[in-house]
Protein backbone atom coordinates (compact mmCIF):
# COMPACT_ATOMS: atom_id res chain seq x y z
CA UNK A 1 0.00 0.00 0.00
CA UNK A 2 1.37 3.44 -0.56
CA UNK A 3 2.76 5.61 2.14
CA UNK A 4 0.15 8.07 1.32
CA UNK A 5 -3.00 6.04 1.77
CA UNK A 6 -1.29 4.69 5.48
CA UNK A 7 -1.00 8.53 6.76
CA UNK A 8 -4.83 9.23 4.99
CA UNK A 9 -6.60 6.36 6.53
CA UNK A 10 -9.58 6.29 8.45
CA UNK A 11 -8.52 7.68 11.65
CA UNK A 12 -11.45 5.80 13.27
CA UNK A 13 -9.58 3.05 13.54
CA UNK A 14 -6.60 3.98 15.45
CA UNK A 15 -5.03 0.77 15.48
CA UNK A 16 -5.62 -0.31 11.74
CA UNK A 17 -3.74 3.37 10.96
CA UNK A 18 -0.94 2.59 13.12
CA UNK A 19 -0.18 -1.27 11.32
CA UNK A 20 -0.58 0.63 8.21
CA UNK A 21 2.28 3.42 8.96
CA UNK A 22 4.62 0.55 10.90
CA UNK A 23 4.01 -1.57 7.43
CA UNK A 24 4.88 1.16 5.01
CA UNK A 25 8.33 1.98 7.64
CA UNK A 26 9.46 -1.50 7.51
CA UNK A 27 9.02 -2.13 3.63
CA UNK A 28 10.63 1.33 2.93
CA UNK A 29 13.56 0.61 5.94
CA UNK A 30 14.70 -2.78 3.93
CA UNK A 31 14.95 -1.39 0.58
CA UNK A 32 16.73 1.87 1.88
CA UNK A 33 18.87 -1.01 3.87
CA UNK A 34 19.31 -2.97 0.70
CA UNK A 35 19.98 0.42 -0.96
CA UNK A 36 22.66 1.39 1.24
CA UNK A 37 24.34 -2.29 0.94
CA UNK A 38 24.39 -2.04 -2.78
CA UNK A 39 26.42 1.39 -1.89
CA UNK A 40 29.12 0.54 0.52
CA UNK A 41 29.76 -2.60 -1.41
CA UNK A 42 31.43 -0.40 -4.54
CA UNK A 43 32.75 1.83 -1.64
CA UNK A 44 34.55 -1.06 0.04
CA UNK A 45 35.86 -2.77 -3.31
CA UNK A 46 33.99 -6.04 -2.30
CA UNK A 47 32.67 -8.51 -4.74
CA UNK A 48 31.62 -6.44 -7.35
CA UNK A 49 31.74 -7.27 -11.01
CA UNK A 50 34.47 -4.90 -11.76
CA UNK A 51 36.47 -6.40 -9.27
CA UNK A 52 36.12 -9.46 -10.61
CA UNK A 53 37.38 -8.03 -13.73
CA UNK A 54 40.26 -6.90 -11.89
CA UNK A 55 41.72 -10.60 -11.66
CA UNK A 56 41.37 -11.40 -15.47
CA UNK A 57 44.52 -11.35 -17.77
CA UNK A 58 44.51 -8.34 -19.85
CA UNK A 59 44.20 -10.09 -22.52
CA UNK A 60 41.40 -12.15 -21.39
CA UNK A 61 39.76 -9.21 -20.53
CA UNK A 62 39.49 -7.49 -24.14
CA UNK A 63 37.89 -10.15 -25.10
CA UNK A 64 35.06 -10.28 -22.07
CA UNK A 65 31.82 -11.88 -23.91
CA UNK A 66 29.29 -12.38 -21.09
CA UNK A 67 29.49 -12.21 -17.48
CA UNK A 68 26.78 -14.03 -14.42
CA UNK A 69 26.39 -14.12 -10.98
CA UNK A 70 23.41 -15.80 -8.91
CA UNK A 71 21.81 -14.72 -4.93
CA UNK A 72 23.75 -11.51 -4.81
CA UNK A 73 22.84 -9.65 -1.58
CA UNK A 74 23.89 -7.26 -3.36
CA UNK A 75 27.11 -9.25 -4.30
CA UNK A 76 27.06 -12.65 -5.59
CA UNK A 77 29.60 -14.81 -3.78
CA UNK A 78 30.80 -15.93 -7.06
CA UNK A 79 31.34 -13.93 -10.46
CA UNK A 80 31.15 -16.03 -13.87
CA UNK A 81 33.40 -14.57 -16.34
CA UNK A 82 33.09 -16.08 -19.91
CA UNK A 83 35.50 -14.47 -22.52
CA UNK A 84 35.75 -15.82 -26.41
CA UNK A 85 38.64 -18.12 -26.70
CA UNK A 86 39.63 -18.55 -30.44
CA UNK A 87 42.24 -21.36 -29.80
CA UNK A 88 39.44 -23.52 -27.84
CA UNK A 89 36.73 -25.83 -29.97
CA UNK A 90 33.77 -23.91 -27.98
CA UNK A 91 35.20 -20.63 -28.68
CA UNK A 92 34.90 -20.26 -24.73
CA UNK A 93 36.57 -19.89 -21.65
CA UNK A 94 35.05 -19.27 -18.00
CA UNK A 95 36.85 -17.65 -15.65
CA UNK A 96 35.23 -18.38 -11.98
CA UNK A 97 35.77 -15.64 -9.18
CA UNK A 98 34.81 -16.50 -5.50
CA UNK A 99 34.89 -14.25 -2.63
CA UNK A 100 37.30 -12.17 -4.07
CA UNK A 101 39.78 -14.54 -5.31
CA UNK A 102 40.58 -16.05 -8.73
CA UNK A 103 39.22 -20.18 -8.76
CA UNK A 104 39.39 -21.71 -11.69
CA UNK A 105 38.81 -21.65 -15.55
CA UNK A 106 37.51 -23.95 -17.71
CA UNK A 107 36.17 -24.47 -21.44
CA UNK A 108 32.28 -25.53 -20.57
CA UNK A 109 29.86 -23.46 -18.88
CA UNK A 110 26.36 -23.95 -17.34
CA UNK A 111 25.58 -20.59 -19.15
CA UNK A 112 26.71 -20.88 -22.56
CA UNK A 113 27.44 -23.84 -25.35
CA UNK A 114 29.86 -21.32 -27.26
CA UNK A 115 30.89 -18.34 -27.79
CA UNK A 116 31.56 -16.54 -31.43
CA UNK A 117 33.55 -13.24 -31.97
CA UNK A 118 30.15 -11.56 -32.53
CA UNK A 119 29.43 -12.10 -28.86
CA UNK A 120 32.87 -9.90 -27.58
CA UNK A 121 31.81 -6.84 -25.67
CA UNK A 122 35.19 -5.85 -23.92
CA UNK A 123 35.83 -5.16 -20.67
CA UNK A 124 36.54 -1.29 -21.68
CA UNK A 125 33.09 -0.77 -22.90
CA UNK A 126 31.99 -1.48 -19.48
CA UNK A 127 31.41 1.77 -17.69
CA UNK A 128 28.61 0.59 -15.63
CA UNK A 129 29.53 -1.67 -12.48
CA UNK A 130 26.78 -4.30 -10.71
CA UNK A 131 26.53 -2.10 -7.72
CA UNK A 132 25.06 0.71 -9.54
CA UNK A 133 22.47 -1.87 -11.11
CA UNK A 134 21.37 -3.67 -7.39
CA UNK A 135 20.24 0.61 -6.20
CA UNK A 136 18.07 0.78 -9.32
CA UNK A 137 17.02 -2.84 -8.16
CA UNK A 138 16.37 -1.47 -4.68
CA UNK A 139 14.63 1.39 -5.72
CA UNK A 140 12.24 -0.16 -8.01
CA UNK A 141 10.95 -2.42 -5.19
CA UNK A 142 10.38 0.39 -3.01
CA UNK A 143 8.20 1.95 -5.44
CA UNK A 144 6.35 -1.37 -5.41
CA UNK A 145 5.93 -1.57 -2.48
CA UNK A 146 7.86 -4.35 -1.82
CA UNK A 147 11.45 -5.92 -0.66
CA UNK A 148 14.68 -7.31 -2.53
CA UNK A 149 15.69 -11.20 -1.24
CA UNK A 150 18.87 -11.52 -3.78
CA UNK A 151 19.60 -10.63 -7.07
CA UNK A 152 20.82 -12.59 -10.23
CA UNK A 153 23.24 -10.74 -12.66
CA UNK A 154 23.88 -11.59 -16.41
CA UNK A 155 25.69 -8.97 -18.87
CA UNK A 156 25.96 -9.83 -22.46
CA UNK A 157 25.49 -7.64 -26.14
CA UNK A 158 22.08 -6.32 -26.12
CA UNK A 159 20.40 -7.65 -29.39
CA UNK A 160 18.81 -4.12 -30.37
CA UNK A 161 21.28 -1.66 -29.42
CA UNK A 162 24.63 -3.62 -29.65
CA UNK A 163 25.61 -2.74 -26.51
CA UNK A 164 26.15 -4.51 -23.39
CA UNK A 165 23.28 -4.33 -20.96
CA UNK A 166 22.76 -5.83 -17.31
CA UNK A 167 19.70 -7.90 -17.19
CA UNK A 168 19.09 -8.14 -13.33
CA UNK A 169 16.24 -10.10 -12.05
CA UNK A 170 14.93 -8.90 -8.91
CA UNK A 171 13.35 -11.98 -6.40
CA UNK A 172 11.83 -11.32 -2.97
CA UNK A 173 13.05 -12.91 0.51
CA UNK A 174 10.85 -16.15 -0.44
CA UNK A 175 12.76 -16.54 -3.88
CA UNK A 176 10.17 -14.96 -5.91
CA UNK A 177 10.49 -12.99 -8.91
CA UNK A 178 9.07 -9.66 -8.22
CA UNK A 179 10.87 -8.31 -12.16
CA UNK A 180 13.47 -8.05 -14.47
CA UNK A 181 15.65 -4.87 -15.06
CA UNK A 182 17.61 -4.29 -17.76
CA UNK A 183 20.10 -1.61 -17.78
CA UNK A 184 22.36 0.05 -20.74
CA UNK A 185 26.04 -1.03 -19.33
CA UNK A 186 27.74 1.84 -20.72
CA UNK A 187 25.80 4.79 -19.62
CA UNK A 188 23.72 3.60 -17.41
CA UNK A 189 20.49 4.20 -18.63
CA UNK A 190 17.14 1.70 -17.16
CA UNK A 191 15.97 -0.05 -21.04
CA UNK A 192 12.77 -1.68 -19.23
CA UNK A 193 11.63 -2.58 -16.28
CA UNK A 194 9.27 -5.57 -16.77
CA UNK A 195 7.03 -6.74 -13.99
CA UNK A 196 7.31 -3.30 -11.89
CA UNK A 197 3.84 -1.16 -12.32
CA UNK A 198 5.75 1.71 -10.80
CA UNK A 199 8.83 3.60 -11.15
CA UNK A 200 11.03 5.03 -8.54
CA UNK A 201 11.39 9.19 -8.78
CA UNK A 202 13.48 10.22 -11.46
CA UNK A 203 16.51 11.39 -9.57
CA UNK A 204 17.04 7.63 -8.51
CA UNK A 205 17.15 6.51 -12.00
CA UNK A 206 19.95 9.10 -12.91
CA UNK A 207 23.01 7.22 -14.02
CA UNK A 208 26.57 6.95 -12.26
CA UNK A 209 27.79 10.59 -11.73
CA UNK A 210 31.25 9.13 -12.31
CA UNK A 211 31.98 5.82 -14.05
CA UNK A 212 35.19 4.14 -14.82
CA UNK A 213 36.24 1.73 -17.43
CA UNK A 214 36.40 -1.83 -16.80
CA UNK A 215 39.72 -1.78 -18.83
CA UNK A 216 41.19 0.69 -16.26
CA UNK A 217 40.85 -1.88 -13.37
CA UNK A 218 41.95 -4.08 -15.14
CA UNK A 219 45.13 -3.03 -15.32
CA UNK A 220 45.53 0.06 -17.64
CA UNK A 221 47.51 3.40 -16.13
CA UNK A 222 46.44 6.55 -16.32
CA UNK A 223 48.43 8.82 -18.61
CA UNK A 224 50.12 11.74 -17.96
CA UNK A 225 51.48 13.33 -14.10
CA UNK A 226 50.11 11.60 -11.17
CA UNK A 227 47.70 14.67 -9.04
CA UNK A 228 45.86 14.10 -6.13
CA UNK A 229 42.91 13.39 -7.73
CA UNK A 230 43.74 9.99 -8.56
CA UNK A 231 43.73 8.94 -4.99
CA UNK A 232 41.12 10.25 -3.20
CA UNK A 233 40.88 10.38 0.46
CA UNK A 234 39.20 7.47 1.81
CA UNK A 235 35.40 8.64 2.74
CA UNK A 236 33.97 7.87 6.45
CA UNK A 237 32.18 4.71 4.60
CA UNK A 238 35.82 3.41 3.71
CA UNK A 239 37.15 4.29 7.14
CA UNK A 240 34.58 2.51 9.45
CA UNK A 241 34.52 -0.56 6.84
CA UNK A 242 38.22 -1.01 5.35
CA UNK A 243 39.31 -1.47 2.37
CA UNK A 244 39.25 -4.87 -0.28
CA UNK A 245 42.09 -7.17 0.00
CA UNK A 246 44.26 -7.46 -3.37
CA UNK A 247 44.48 -10.92 -4.60
CA UNK A 248 47.25 -11.68 -7.55
CA UNK A 249 46.42 -12.12 -10.78
CA UNK A 250 46.02 -15.66 -12.07
CA UNK A 251 48.67 -17.05 -13.88
CA UNK A 252 48.45 -18.55 -17.39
Amino acid sequence: MPEAAAFFCDETDVWKCRALRASVRDVSTRAFLFFILASTAAVRGEGTALDALKLLPKDAAKRLARIEAREGTPSPERWYLLVHDPAEQRGMREFVVDGGKFVTSRTLSQFADALKPADVIGADTLKVDSSHVAKLAAAFAEANGAKVGSLNYELMRDAASNLPAWRVTVLDPSGDQLGVLAVNATRGAVLSADGFEKSPAAELLAPPASVGSAAAVAGKKPKGRPTATLTPKPNVLKRIFGGGSKTPKPEQ
